[in-house]
């Protein structure tokens, strides 16, 4: 049936699908932001490293036994093969991925049985939450293993909607490669949801006795076929280490379900509920409708569809075992949550139309975590980060302003029971604030990422030096440095060292500028400095020729 382009749902469905789209746009405009995250940069440098090795099966980097499957590696390795190495290469097949994860959200909606309407919704939702823009523009595992899952959830959907044994083997393909990026968690967290479904959910399969059988043993061997030849190959070249780290009790084994590996979290019984609050602060600015669509929970296993059932289990499933581990708590780890959440506020988000009772709720639930969240945001800075205050307080301050005023216009909306209002500018000042957050990091980029330019001014000296020093707080920019700059690095702390090294190398040293006084009344022959980075670090050499000093404010 024609709907007609005057009718209210029909004009809604434009502007959230032009909303989708000016939010898919910021994400892709992102591909130049300077790099912070610094495990980013080390798979970039692993990845690059693929190419100058030529291996494609065991991964390279000195002093690390690399513990992280493959998947990620290659589609960075062929990002720089096509793009060459760069921050725009590094990030881009993951902005893109992000994007095919929205509509790939959108299509599990719909074969979930969401309205076109609801599925729109929970498209917009996922490209507009805080956390979703975040990781998608920090090339890592988790957006992959959350796009694959997503993919293999896709595949059990379409089957028990359709029968076609295509997509058994879609949901094996999206299993196995979540297996590729993400080891035994990719299968744990699978498992763990297709189980859940199974007993919370009994959907009655298309087909019965040997047909079932038959189309489960094609998918076992499609998964086997695509998951196993790595893992294989990787015990048969690295032996028992391989093995204790990707499938007993190291970093990527079961035992990493037990035990943490990177911190030292609370007691168990608080770190149970620590993603809660992740969850949270990072669906905003839809966290209000989140805890709707949450609380009318029961009543969707009652009343609900079978598809929304399923899509209620897999989001329990997920958060729940990642609630329930004795791991780490990273709030990076929660991702695989965003889509089955995102579909599960679409769907309540697409009742505030109709349902006012809910929107008063829902406008206190947007104003009272505006003020609180500019009130956290700031306190969480200033005291966290004394060192980079300056520039993270302008650029994170930025966007903490933009997203709490996208909250009191959402609030203020939904208390006026506007309820199409309130979603349109709750998306419209998500975006914005990405869009304020993405200029305030260009606009910041020297200062709280200045290793890019520090490397291309030691870049043309590096053929006349041993080896690259980063001194002090310059270390914790070892491997930005190590992507941008193929040169011999060393992070030195003493200055005893400093001064030893000094005297017997070529040397080029990254210092910053608070300890440069102290440290250049040790160092014979007296430092020759090259490069003030606005972020007040100071590139020198200890040879008398080896430039005049140049600034990046220049």
């Amino acid at each position: 049936m024609n709907i007609p382009r005057s009718d209210p749902a029909s004009v809604r469905a434009r502007l959230w699908l032009a909303l989708i789209g000016l939010a898919g746009l910021v994400i892709l405009v992102a591909a130049p932001l300077p790099q912070v995250d610094a495990d980013a940069a080390l798979y970039g440098r692993i990845a690059a490293n693929i190419l100058t090795t030529g291996d494609w099966i065991t991964f390279h980097y000195p002093g690390w036994f690399v513990d992280k499957p493959p998947v990620t590696f290659w589609l960075m390795a062929v990002s720089f093969r096509f793009l060459g190495v760069s921050d725009v290469a590094l990030r881009l097949w993951q902005l893109l991925m992000a994007l095919a994860l929205i509509a790939l959200t959108y299509r599990v909606a719909r074969a979930a049985g969401a309205t076109r309407e609801a599925g729109l919704l929970a498209a917009l939702v996922l490209a507009t939450a805080a956390q979703f823009f975040y990781q998608a523009t920090v090339p890592q595992q988790d957006l992959p293993l959350t796009f694959f899952l997503t993919l293999g959830m896709y595949g059990v959907f379409m089957y028990l909607d359709r029968g076609a044994a295509r997509w058994i083997l879609v949901a094996a393909v999206g299993a196995a490669l979540a297996v590729l990026t993400s080891g035994i968690a990719g299968l744990g967290l699978f498992g763990v949801v297709f189980l859940a479904v199974l007993v919370a959910v009994r959907p009655a399969p298309p087909h019965a006795g040997q047909a079932l059988l038959g189309r489960a043993a094609l998918a076992a061997a499609i998964f086997a076929g695509l998951a196993l030849p790595w893992f294989v190959v990787g015990a048969l070249r690295q032996g028992d280490q391989f093995v204790t780290t990707f499938l007993t009790s190291g970093t990527l084994g079961v035992g990493r379900f037990f035990s943490p590996a990177i911190s030292t979290p609370p007691p168990y019984w608080l770190a149970i509920f620590a993603y809660v609050p992740i969850l949270l602060v990072g669906m905003l600015p839809w966290s209000p409708v989140l805890v709707v669509a949450l609380a009318d929970m029961r009543r969707q296993f009652r009343d609900g569809s079978p598809g929304m059932r399923i899509v209620a289990v897999w989001f329990l499933a997920v958060f729940v075992t990642l609630s329930l581990s004795s791991g780490d708590k990273v709030f990076r780890y929660l991702l695989p949550c965003f889509p089955p959440a995102a579909i599960l506020t679409g769907r309540a988000a697409a009742t505030l139309f109709d349902r006012s009772d809910r929107l008063r709720p829902v406008g206190w639930g947007a104003l009272l975590p505006a003020l609180a969240l500019i009130a956290a945001g700031f306190w969480y800075l200033w005291a966290q980060f004394p060192a980079e205050r300056g520039p993270w307080v302008a650029v994170a301050g930025a966007f903490v302003a933009a997203m709490a005023a996208a909250l009191a216009a959402f609030g203020l909306a939904a208390l006026r029971a506007r309820g199409p209002a309130a979603v349109a500018l709750a998306a419209a000042g998500a975006v914005v604030a990405l869009i304020v957050l993405e200029v305030a990091m260009l606009a910041n980029a020297a200062r709280i990422a200045p290793w890019r330019e520090i490397s291309t001014a030691a870049a043309p000296l590096t053929a006349r030096s041993e080896r690259l020093l980063l001194y002090g707080r310059a270390a914790d920019g070892f491997n930005f440095v190590n992507f941008y700059l193929d040169e011999p690095l060393m992070r030195v702390a003493g200055v005893e060292q400093v001064a030893s090294l000094w005297r017997r190398e070529r040397l080029l040293l990254v210092v910053p500028e608070e300890r440069f006084e102290e440290l250049s009344r040790s160092l014979d022959p007296s430092p020759v400095l090259l490069f003030v980075s606005p972020a007040r670090m100071l590139l020198v050499a200890n040879w008398s020729d080896a430039g005049k000093p140049s600034s990046a404010a220049e």
